[in-house]
């Protein structure tokens, strides 16, 4: 608050206090700050307030370390602006190899040297786990990113006769065969318990016959309906009304998308292009949710 100067705990043991520790208490807590917790001879009580005082002292280094990593941060923030005018900054972070921050632009992953030296771009592997990072965050991101659109933006399809623990979302397109290919098969998604979320994305852009169509479903009485008849090549009556079109476009454009079917499994796993259905379930079933 304005006006109040930053105060720390100092503890006190007021019956003894070997005079090396009290020397060490002094250099974090300020005489004016001085409180006096405990008071008695016992061994108990001794011990007590030192895994007291041991608690406060890892608390304050910690908020010491967090506030230079802040610091540290803002300061990174600031020369990549410089640097790179046009960069979108979402996010920077520290990652579990030591002297390698992570970048993240959007829906894209970056590695920085903390003096913004380099960055570079590409897949960050672990050889020893045979696991590649960035993938895993990759896909862990772009779901946070699906997630942040409700599902009453989507056409979902859900499994009849239990709630869906597991889900997969795909960007799709009426006019893409292997988009018609794979949704041939939704029963085996929801026969499994999961459910499939669409968000429509016309490959020709908006204002082509393939948005019109996909419009059209959107603004159907009863969009599944509407959806399977078009993937089977059904003529459907056209509509037009409100949509999240434009929506789903630019979360589309925001998670790299270079074609249809792009699919999300909400492991984090990203799948490219048309996987039989089987094999999907598969992986869900050998897979966690990201969190």
């Amino acid at each position: 608050m304005p006006g109040l100067k930053p105060c720390t705990l100092r503890i006190i043991l007021e019956d003894k206090l070997p005079a090396r520790l009290s020397r060490r208490m002094g250099n974090f807590w300020p005489r004016q700050c001085r409180i006096i917790v405990f008071n008695g001879n016992s061994r108990i009580m001794k011990k007590m307030a030192v895994n007291t005082l041991l608690v406060l002292l890892m608390s304050l280094l910690t908020a010491v370390v967090q506030a230079s990593e802040d610091e540290q941060i803002t300061q990174l923030r600031d020369t990549l602006t410089a640097k790179m005018p046009g960069l979108e900054i979402t996010r920077i972070s520290q990652t579990d190899i030591p002297g390698v921050l992570e970048l993240l632009s959007g829906g894209d992953i970056y590695y920085l040297t903390p003096d913004a030296k380099y960055m570079l771009q590409g897949a960050l592997i672990d050889l020893e786990k045979q696991v590649n990072i960035t993938n895993q965050r990759r896909g862990a991101v772009h779901i946070g990113m699906i997630n942040a659109m409700p599902e009453d933006k989507m056409v979902v399809f859900s499994p009849k006769e239990e709630k869906a623990e597991r889900a997969i979302t795909v960007f799709t397109d009426t006019s893409c065969p292997y988009c018609s290919k794979l949704h041939a098969e939704i029963d085996q998604f929801t026969d499994a318990g999961i459910k499939v979320r669409y968000l429509l994305y016309p490959r020709a852009g908006l204002g082509s016959a393939a948005y019109k169509q996909l419009q059209s479903v959107w603004c159907a009485d009863d969009s599944l309906a509407a959806m399977t008849a078009a993937k089977q090549g059904e003529s459907i009556t056209e509509k037009a009304c409100e949509n999240p079109i434009q929506e789903h476009i630019k979360l589309a454009q925001d998670v790299g998308l270079r074609g249809t079917p792009l699919i999300y499994l909400d492991s984090g796993e990203i799948v490219s292009g048309y996987r039989p259905a089987e094999q999907l379930v598969k992986i869900i079933n050998n897979s966690e949710p990201v969190k």
